[in-house]
């Protein structure tokens, strides 16, 4: 028989072998937990890592276009940041960035003949069909004007300047090698070759001067032998076109994005064709961009007449935080069509259909 003093220590035996049990397991359990986070913040260290390598590149961002560590964790600095003290504010969210207009006296009384009368002083259709209601039957209902009077900060036109013998259109390429791979086999032409993008800017020349524009290009090589200062050759390339012909009243630096080609293919009159994507650069601390509000005008003014005219072709205006050589002129935009997987024909009918846009453009502020 046991007695109550064995019974005692035998309960307190199983106690502590039960602790041991228990200790041993939550020791695994620990080992275990600290292993996974350590893995995963080696690997989010490496993510953000390549993250803040790409944030370098410009939007492109073809030369990494494949890599599945950047998909896995798009967000991996973000997250990163917002665990270190001091560094969760530079990975906060900014607001989006609005257009503030100038208020002047002529800005003033146009809005209040604007809100009063419905009349836009500066284009006298909206005056007839206010006064003659039977035009109102030629007006698309719903569909605004869309003009460069309309959108505030807009940068006009130099009217002595434009001028059929003058070039009014400047292009280039800072990665000139980009290249599509249903025609070329690659996404990049190596060793400093020119790819198909040069031919799409060529399309965009044709079509201009077709219509009586003046438009010249520049097929320099700026991405060879480094493609990650390829914005410092194409600034001075880009300067030195404006430096040469100031009758220039835009620039447009041509790309093509890195995107699926579901993403960046759409239907135009029956007619398949890449998608134009519009980038604005609104600056960074150690690189100002005083501009950034008068491309965002001109952008929104070509996405406006783009969406009017040939709905699906344009994707948008993308703001980033970099200046992709806008702070040179205050009409100089980033364009990107359509992608690797496009292929350069669908470029090319972009470029005819954006060609008439900016056409139109120039016609109106003559």
């Amino acid at each position: 028989m046991v007695s109550r003093k064995e019974r005692k220590q035998n309960n307190t035996n199983r106690l502590w072998i039960k602790f041991l049990r228990v200790y041993d397991t939550s020791k695994i359990v620990n080992i275990a937990f600290i292993s996974c986070m350590m893995a995963m913040a080696a690997g989010l260290a490496f993510s953000t890592y390549l993250n803040c390598t790409t944030s370098a590149i410009p939007v492109s961002g073809s030369a990494y276009y494949g890599q599945r560590l950047p998909a896995l964790w798009p967000n991996a600095k973000t997250v990163l940041f917002l665990g270190v003290p001091g560094l969760s504010e530079i990975s906060r969210p900014q607001n989006a960035v609005k257009i503030t207009p100038e208020f002047t006296a002529g800005t003033v009384s146009h809005r209040l003949v604007s809100l009063l009368a419905n009349i836009d002083f500066r284009d006298l259709r909206t005056l007839f069909t206010q006064e003659i209601p039977f035009m109102l039957a030629f007006t698309k209902p719903g569909t605004p004007v869309v003009s460069a009077a309309t959108l505030p900060n807009f940068p006009q036109f130099d009217s002595q300047s434009v001028s059929k013998e003058k070039p009014l259109v400047g292009i280039y390429h800072t990665h000139t090698a980009e290249a599509f791979i249903p025609n070329s086999g690659v996404a990049h032409r190596p060793g400093g070759q020119r790819g198909d993008i040069v031919e799409v800017g060529e399309a965009l020349v044709r079509q201009l001067e077709k219509s009586g524009v003046k438009a010249l290009q520049s097929q320099a090589i700026h991405d060879y032998p480094s493609f990650m200062k390829a914005y410092g050759p194409s600034e001075a390339t880009a300067q030195k076109m404006l430096d040469e012909n100031p009758s220039l009243q835009m620039i447009f630096d041509i790309h093509r994005d890195a995107e699926k080609r579901e993403n960046i293919t759409a239907i135009v009159n029956g007619i398949q064709v890449a998608k134009i994507t519009i980038v604005v650069a609104t600056g960074q601390q150690d690189l100002p961009q005083p501009h950034w509000q008068q491309n965002h005008a001109f952008a929104k003014l070509i996405e406006a007449k783009l969406n009017e005219k040939y709905p699906g072709l344009c994707r948008g205006i993308q703001l980033v935080e970099w200046r992709y050589n806008q702070h040179l002129h205050p009409r100089a935009l980033l364009l990107e069509v359509g992608s690797q997987e496009s292929s350069k024909e669908e470029a090319i009918r972009s470029m005819e259909l954006l060609g008439d846009i900016l056409v139109e453009i120039l016609a109106e502020n003559r």
